[in-house]
């Protein structure tokens, strides 16, 4: 992975299995108020597709990779984690983005 000393965008797509979605629902309300209590959170939301009720994207901002890391060790996000692991349908998509003005 490239490191960057720049803010971090975490973008997180995430399908889950109807008869799992009451169970992990609590688990993400959950990670995300303790995620935005985190000194180097910047932004951290969930977002559910109006199309696709179990389609589930977070978008994120963190000071850093460094931040990121930290972030998965927490205890909201390994609960978070487990809910997933035993809800979630295939593959998670997770893109970590830097910002493009600064390229120039």
């Amino acid at each position: 992975m490239h490191e960057t000393t720049q803010a971090v965008t975490v973008v997180a797509s995430f399908h889950l299995r109807k008869e799992h979605l009451d169970a992990v629902l609590p688990a993400v309300t959950a990670c995300i108020k303790a995620s935005r209590q985190e000194p180097t959170n910047l932004f951290y939301t969930c977002r559910r597709d109006l199309n696709d009720p179990l389609h589930l994207v977070f978008i994120e901002q963190w000071q850093s990779v460094a931040a990121i890391h930290e972030h998965e060790k927490q205890p909201h996000f390994l609960a978070m984690k487990a809910a997933f692991e035993k809800g979630m349908e295939g593959t998670p998509t997770v893109t970590m983005l830097e910002d493009v003005a600064t390229f120039s």
